[in-house]
């Protein structure tokens, strides 16, 4: 009973360590990409200033919404906490809490609720960009299970812990490399970054997850906004510990895959709607050629 109450809060520091972090791995992906575009950029540390800022302000609500209006940034913000809690334990080096399905549908209750509050709001844009919201995540969802699939044939295990890949050896394969390639694209495509959609626009008819926001503001706009981040970098750490090949350490692995975030977005431009799915087949073409492969 101890040990699993050790194991309990240590899972729980280890999310809020990630909580903390999350806006500096952001920052560090915005300043990358300014310097691949000889910008200066805002400093790392401005993710920071605009949680605060967003915090500080009031919060302005229609009485026209419903209490899942209100709910959905909640939901949003503690399952994608709890998807940080299951992570494999850094600090004790025991397994995460979960199982990786769970992983994966605790995500998709934080989508459900953000798709459903924007339609709440009647407005055209919310409406719409939960709309492109469902239909993206009709695509991700089949490719991430490809991945899982991947991986448990290859580990015989389907906990976050046991599907680690192993730190002493590069897993350059040729299913591993696939893999790899086609979970990096999930995880652009999971987390609203080009070319599947653009985090900085604010054009109406580009917009699919920062449409879903626009009828937030103060605290509730704050949470939605660390929670994307924190889900970035939960993508990122289980990238780097699941189908990141090289053998390096894991902070390592997370920085590199932050700084190929910020190379793919400054090489790609974002791609028509209905073009996505064309994009996430392709994905899933590699996922299985993975599996075929072992």
């Amino acid at each position: 009973m101890t040990d699993m109450l050790m194991n309990w809060a240590y899972c729980l520091g280890q999310a809020l360590a990630l909580l903390l972090l999350a806006p500096l791995v952001a920052g560090i992906i915005k300043k990358v990409k300014a310097a691949l575009q000889n910008r200066v950029g805002a400093s790392v540390l401005q993710e920071y200033y605009d949680i605060r800022k967003w915090w500080r302000k009031p919060t302005i609500l229609t009485p026209y919404t419903s209490w899942i209006f209100l709910a959905a940034p909640c939901v949003y913000f503690v399952t994608t906490l709890a998807g940080a809690c299951m992570l494999p334990n850094f600090f004790s080096g025991n397994m995460g809490l979960g199982d990786v399905f769970l992983f994966v549908y605790i995500f998709a209750l934080g989508r459900f609720f953000m798709a459903v509050a924007s339609m709440d709001a009647a407005t055209a844009f919310g409406g719409m960009g939960g709309s492109r919201e469902v239909y993206v995540a009709a695509f991700v969802e089949p490719v991430i299970m490809l991945g899982i699939l991947s991986n448990v044939l290859h580990t015989n295990s389907t906990s976050l812990g046991g599907m680690t890949l192993d730190p002493a050896a590069a897993n350059l394969t040729v299913a591993s490399v696939l893999t790899a390639i086609a979970f990096f694209l999930v995880v652009l495509a999971e987390n609203s970054r080009i070319p599947v959609d653009n985090p900085d626009t604010h054009l109406e008819l580009t917009m699919i997850h920062e449409c879903m926001t626009l009828e937030y503001s103060g605290r509730l706009l704050s949470l939605i906004h660390w929670a994307s981040q924190l889900k970035l970098l939960v993508f990122l750490i289980i990238f780097s510990l699941l189908y990141f090949p090289l053998n390096l350490p894991l902070v390592l692995k997370v920085l590199l895959s932050a700084c190929l975030v910020s190379v793919m977005e400054i090489l790609n431009n974002k791609l028509r709607l209905f073009k996505v799915r064309v994009y996430l087949a392709a994905a899933g073409i590699m996922m299985l050629l993975a599996i075929v492969a072992q």
